[in-house]
């Protein structure tokens, strides 16, 4: 317990009432860091450039909700998500429609080979 509520002045109500206000002034100060946090993340792409401060740079979260846009003009039912986090789903994608203009440059490490060339 805080050496605050330990004091032998202040009454159980007071310090009930300490305690309260403590729960919710932590749980509001959580909410709100969760969603600035959360808000952080959100990202603007132009196919699979990412628009910062009205500049188009290549960055892979684009880059991979673009292969899966794509991927889903042939049918495929996938999402940004999935691509990003499901590396094998990338190959694959990447082995069937990696020939597309579009995301060829995005898929030429995973074409032919069935796994990404890492460390060449």
């Amino acid at each position: 317990m805080s050496p605050l509520l330990k004091t032998s002045s202040l009454s159980t109500q007071s310090r009930t009432m300490i305690l309260l206000s403590l729960i919710v002034f932590s749980s509001v100060l959580f909410l709100l860091t969760k969603d600035a946090a959360a808000g952080r993340y959100k990202l603007t792409c132009k196919g699979p450039y990412q628009v910062v401060q009205g500049n188009l740079i290549a960055t892979p979260p684009c880059e991979n909700s673009y292969i899966a846009k794509v991927a889903r003009s042939y049918g495929y039912k996938v999402s940004a998500k999935q691509v990003r986090n499901n590396i094998h789903k990338k190959i694959e994608i990447c082995q069937h429609v990696g020939h597309d203009s579009r995301i060829s440059e995005y898929c030429d490490q995973y074409n032919d080979i069935g796994s990404p060339s890492i460390g060449r």
